[in-house]
């Protein structure tokens, strides 16, 4: 398990915990959970938030294992969903998502502050499963390979 911190304008901040697998063997990762809890202050539409924060924890997944945008010297050349792929529905972590309901706090706001500390759960679950740090992303089967590899753990 790995912890991660996100903060978002108008003072919204979100807490997550990520549950990983990690296979050295072809260097994936998998998110199997995430806990994500989130201080809006006061919460109109809790339910609706609860599904901002699900969303927001499933693309901050996708970046931290697959999105990076691709580039020559003239042009992006990630332009497709081949080119630049993110997390499918079938390989997304169960979430769940815990609203800190504080009634006597003005509203901050909701949107995305999970997708911030996402990458660091998964990458700080990394290092609990495996010993070791791995420090760019995506964190992508060749990363992880070369991470292992360069560490001795292959």
């Amino acid at each position: 398990r790995g912890i991660g911190i996100g903060t978002a304008g108008g003072g919204t901040r979100a807490a997550v915990i990520a549950e990983v697998q990690v296979k050295k063997s072809t260097g994936k990762i998998t998110v199997t959970q995430i806990y994500t809890a989130q201080d809006a202050g006061l919460t109109i539409n809790p339910g609706l938030v609860e599904n901002q924060m699900m969303g927001a924890a499933v693309q901050g997944t996708s970046r931290a294992l697959l999105e990076q945008v691709r580039f020559t010297k003239s042009r992006v050349t990630s332009l497709d969903w081949t080119t630049y792929p993110i997390l499918r529905f079938a390989d997304s972590p169960a979430v769940t998502p815990i609203v800190v309901q504080r009634t006597d706090q003005p509203a901050t706001g909701s949107g995305e502050p999970p997708t911030v500390g996402a990458p660091a759960a998964i990458a700080n679950a990394f290092f609990d499963a495996t010993g070791i740090r791995i420090r760019e992303m995506p964190m992508t089967p060749g990363r992880v390979k070369a991470v292992l590899k360069a560490a001795g753990a292959s």
